[in-house]
Protein backbone atom coordinates (compact mmCIF):
# COMPACT_ATOMS: atom_id res chain seq x y z
CA UNK A 1 0.00 0.00 0.00
CA UNK A 2 1.05 3.61 -0.81
CA UNK A 3 -0.05 5.65 1.58
CA UNK A 4 0.64 9.40 0.01
CA UNK A 5 -2.44 10.95 0.68
CA UNK A 6 -3.22 9.94 4.42
CA UNK A 7 -3.25 12.55 6.95
CA UNK A 8 0.67 13.34 7.86
CA UNK A 9 1.09 13.37 3.92
CA UNK A 10 -0.92 15.53 2.34
CA UNK A 11 -2.88 18.88 3.71
CA UNK A 12 -6.64 18.37 2.71
CA UNK A 13 -10.05 19.07 5.21
CA UNK A 14 -11.71 15.64 4.32
CA UNK A 15 -9.80 13.21 1.49
CA UNK A 16 -7.74 10.32 2.38
CA UNK A 17 -6.08 8.15 -0.66
CA UNK A 18 -3.86 5.23 -0.83
CA UNK A 19 -2.83 3.01 -3.66
CA UNK A 20 -2.78 -0.46 -3.13
CA UNK A 21 -1.31 -3.25 -5.89
CA UNK A 22 -1.83 -6.76 -5.22
CA UNK A 23 0.23 -9.39 -7.15
CA UNK A 24 -1.62 -11.88 -8.95
CA UNK A 25 -3.19 -14.60 -7.34
CA UNK A 26 -3.46 -12.65 -3.39
CA UNK A 27 -5.94 -10.93 -1.71
CA UNK A 28 -5.73 -7.23 -0.20
CA UNK A 29 -8.24 -5.31 1.42
CA UNK A 30 -8.42 -8.04 3.74
CA UNK A 31 -9.85 -9.10 6.51
CA UNK A 32 -13.28 -7.64 5.48
CA UNK A 33 -13.42 -4.38 7.40
CA UNK A 34 -15.98 -0.72 7.18
CA UNK A 35 -15.86 2.46 7.93
CA UNK A 36 -19.36 3.73 7.91
CA UNK A 37 -20.37 5.11 11.22
CA UNK A 38 -18.72 7.79 13.27
CA UNK A 39 -17.30 6.31 16.68
CA UNK A 40 -14.38 8.51 17.79
CA UNK A 41 -11.25 6.77 18.26
CA UNK A 42 -13.33 3.67 16.70
CA UNK A 43 -14.67 3.97 13.05
CA UNK A 44 -14.69 6.83 10.94
CA UNK A 45 -17.34 7.35 8.12
CA UNK A 46 -16.28 7.38 4.95
CA UNK A 47 -17.69 6.77 1.56
CA UNK A 48 -14.55 5.02 -0.73
CA UNK A 49 -14.23 4.87 -4.30
CA UNK A 50 -11.73 2.65 -6.21
CA UNK A 51 -10.43 3.16 -9.37
CA UNK A 52 -9.06 -0.29 -10.85
CA UNK A 53 -6.17 -0.96 -13.32
CA UNK A 54 -5.23 -5.05 -14.18
CA UNK A 55 -2.44 -6.08 -15.83
CA UNK A 56 -0.70 -9.23 -17.07
CA UNK A 57 1.28 -10.47 -14.00
CA UNK A 58 5.00 -9.41 -14.29
CA UNK A 59 7.21 -11.91 -16.17
CA UNK A 60 4.29 -14.01 -17.31
CA UNK A 61 4.42 -14.73 -20.60
CA UNK A 62 0.18 -14.53 -21.47
CA UNK A 63 -1.30 -14.56 -25.17
CA UNK A 64 -2.31 -11.51 -26.21
CA UNK A 65 -5.94 -12.51 -25.77
CA UNK A 66 -5.16 -12.66 -21.88
CA UNK A 67 -8.16 -10.74 -20.36
CA UNK A 68 -6.64 -9.46 -16.72
CA UNK A 69 -9.50 -8.94 -14.39
CA UNK A 70 -9.76 -9.58 -10.36
CA UNK A 71 -13.03 -9.05 -7.79
CA UNK A 72 -13.63 -6.61 -4.88
CA UNK A 73 -17.00 -7.34 -2.53
CA UNK A 74 -18.81 -5.15 -0.28
CA UNK A 75 -21.26 -6.66 2.14
CA UNK A 76 -24.32 -5.27 4.14
CA UNK A 77 -23.51 -3.18 7.60
CA UNK A 78 -25.66 -2.31 10.25
CA UNK A 79 -25.42 1.26 8.01
CA UNK A 80 -27.58 -0.30 4.97
CA UNK A 81 -28.39 -3.10 2.95
CA UNK A 82 -25.47 -4.04 0.28
CA UNK A 83 -24.04 -6.97 -1.66
CA UNK A 84 -21.62 -6.74 -4.65
CA UNK A 85 -19.45 -9.02 -6.42
CA UNK A 86 -17.51 -7.39 -9.25
CA UNK A 87 -15.55 -8.46 -11.65
CA UNK A 88 -13.58 -5.70 -12.38
CA UNK A 89 -11.68 -4.85 -15.20
CA UNK A 90 -8.42 -1.64 -16.53
CA UNK A 91 -10.91 1.61 -16.03
CA UNK A 92 -13.38 0.45 -13.80
CA UNK A 93 -14.48 2.18 -10.80
CA UNK A 94 -16.20 0.52 -7.92
CA UNK A 95 -18.73 2.88 -5.16
CA UNK A 96 -18.28 1.50 -1.70
CA UNK A 97 -21.15 4.24 -0.20
CA UNK A 98 -20.89 2.08 3.02
CA UNK A 99 -20.99 -1.73 4.28
CA UNK A 100 -18.14 -4.66 4.65
CA UNK A 101 -16.05 -4.54 2.23
CA UNK A 102 -13.12 -6.71 0.63
CA UNK A 103 -11.69 -8.90 -0.31
CA UNK A 104 -10.29 -7.05 -3.61
CA UNK A 105 -8.43 -10.52 -5.70
CA UNK A 106 -6.13 -10.49 -8.17
CA UNK A 107 -6.84 -13.17 -10.24
CA UNK A 108 -3.69 -15.45 -10.89
CA UNK A 109 -1.49 -14.17 -13.69
CA UNK A 110 -2.78 -10.52 -13.30
CA UNK A 111 -1.79 -7.79 -11.14
CA UNK A 112 -4.05 -5.71 -9.56
CA UNK A 113 -4.44 -1.76 -8.82
CA UNK A 114 -6.41 0.72 -7.16
CA UNK A 115 -6.64 3.75 -6.01
CA UNK A 116 -8.82 4.39 -3.27
CA UNK A 117 -10.62 7.51 -2.85
CA UNK A 118 -12.07 8.13 0.90
CA UNK A 119 -13.66 10.76 2.10
CA UNK A 120 -16.86 11.74 4.78
CA UNK A 121 -18.25 14.13 7.33
CA UNK A 122 -16.52 13.84 10.18
CA UNK A 123 -15.41 16.86 11.82
CA UNK A 124 -11.82 14.75 12.31
CA UNK A 125 -9.97 13.74 9.21
CA UNK A 126 -8.74 9.98 10.06
CA UNK A 127 -9.02 6.44 8.56
CA UNK A 128 -10.43 4.15 11.20
CA UNK A 129 -11.62 0.68 10.16
CA UNK A 130 -13.51 -1.99 12.10
CA UNK A 131 -12.71 -5.55 10.99
CA UNK A 132 -15.50 -7.91 10.53
CA UNK A 133 -15.37 -9.66 14.18
CA UNK A 134 -15.49 -13.16 12.34
CA UNK A 135 -12.14 -12.54 10.37
CA UNK A 136 -10.36 -10.06 12.50
CA UNK A 137 -8.09 -13.34 13.57
CA UNK A 138 -6.24 -13.41 10.37
CA UNK A 139 -3.98 -9.96 11.12
CA UNK A 140 -2.41 -11.88 13.99
CA UNK A 141 -1.52 -14.70 10.88
CA UNK A 142 0.60 -12.22 9.41
CA UNK A 143 3.29 -11.85 11.83
CA UNK A 144 5.40 -15.00 10.85
CA UNK A 145 4.25 -14.78 7.00
CA UNK A 146 7.11 -14.19 4.52
CA UNK A 147 6.67 -10.77 2.41
CA UNK A 148 5.68 -11.60 -1.16
CA UNK A 149 9.14 -11.60 -3.12
CA UNK A 150 7.09 -9.77 -6.13
CA UNK A 151 7.07 -6.71 -3.34
CA UNK A 152 7.92 -3.86 -3.41
CA UNK A 153 6.26 -3.34 -6.58
CA UNK A 154 8.20 -0.88 -8.05
CA UNK A 155 10.20 -0.14 -11.53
Amino acid sequence: MHNFGRLEALDAARFVVVEVITPGGNWSSYPRHKHDEFRPGIESNLEEIYYVEVAVERGVNAPDSAEPFGFIQTTASNTGPIDTLVEVHTGDVVLVPFGWHGPAVAAPGFDLYYLNVMAGPDPDRTWLICDEPAQTWIRSTWDHQPVDPRLPYTT
